[in-house]
């Protein structure tokens, strides 16, 4: 059985050192990294999670709301959470804004954000929660 490039000769190995660590240096280049300590919109979306989940389970202990309905609603927040890291990514939210989601230790706190975004960024998230909802 053949290898291809089983040979080492000096040019053609050479050349395709060189040309392999110039793709691994411009892929890593082109990585667009959050600066240390700064949330990701991915963060902001498992709060967002976390936060709506820990709601629900309130709820269920406290014998609040139906069952049904909870269940439903728990069905929608994956959706919703994912339309929400969309926007934060598409919509570019400033670190401020994601900062604020991400660190949010309430419900009230994490909806007080929502003053961290621009006009336009609260109007996209809004239609951007409601795709989420109707599945699209």
């Amino acid at each position: 059985m053949t290898f291809l490039d089983s040979h080492r000769g000096p040019v053609d190995n050479r050349a395709v050192r060189v040309l392999g660590s110039l793709l691994v240096i411009a892929a890593l280049a082109g990585c667009k990294r959050q600066p240390a300590g700064e949330r990701t919109c991915d963060q902001v979306g498992a709060r967002f999670l976390a936060i709506a989940r820990d709601d629900l389970a309130r709820q269920a202990k406290e014998g609040g709301g139906d069952a049904t309905v909870r269940d439903g609603v728990a069905g929608l927040l994956a959706p919703m959470r994912d339309s929400m890291v969309r926007a934060c990514r598409q919509d570019r939210w400033s670190a401020e804004a994601r900062a604020c989601y991400a660190d949010a230790p309430s419900q009230a706190a994490f909806t007080a954000c929502e003053v961290k975004l621009t006009g336009e960024q609260r109007q996209l998230l809004e239609q951007a929660a409601a795709k989420g909802i109707q599945g699209k």
